[in-house]
């Protein structure tokens, strides 16, 4: 079952000045960090998380832009139950980070867009 919004992703070809940008906006920036051969930064403005991506981690097998809205991600409690029904993208997976250790995947979502479900296995670090 789908538990809450997780963050909107988007794709970025100069993190430093999109960081600025938001910055200038009012956000908070936290966690850029090297990723998976890129790198990537949590934007939050208000109630709002933006994942901010140089490269999408599953670029190499779905067609993605140059730049701009990648996916929604979702939290979930129990991620193959959720994966059931859905041409799944790319995934599953573990991922690790300052967010934690999470198990995700990527569907294909009507309107052209992609939704992740990412199943927590272990709490973010401190």
């Amino acid at each position: 079952m789908i538990q809450e919004l997780g963050n909107l992703a988007v794709k970025v070809a100069d993190l430093d000045a999109a960081l600025s940008f938001y910055e200038r906006a009012g956000a908070v920036v936290r966690d850029r960090m090297a990723w998976r051969g890129a790198e990537r930064a949590d934007v939050f403005l208000g109630p709002v998380l933006v994942t901010l991506f140089t490269r999408a981690v599953y670029e190499d097998d779905v067609a993605v832009p140059e730049e701009g809205f990648l996916h929604l991600a979702l939290f979930t409690d129990d991620l193959d139950a959720e994966l059931v029904g859905h041409e799944v993208l790319w995934g599953p997976t573990v991922v690790e980070g300052t967010f934690g250790r999470r198990r995700i995947a990527f569907v294909q979502a009507p309107g052209g867009i992609r939704l992740e479900f990412m199943e927590q296995l272990e709490a973010p670090r401190a």
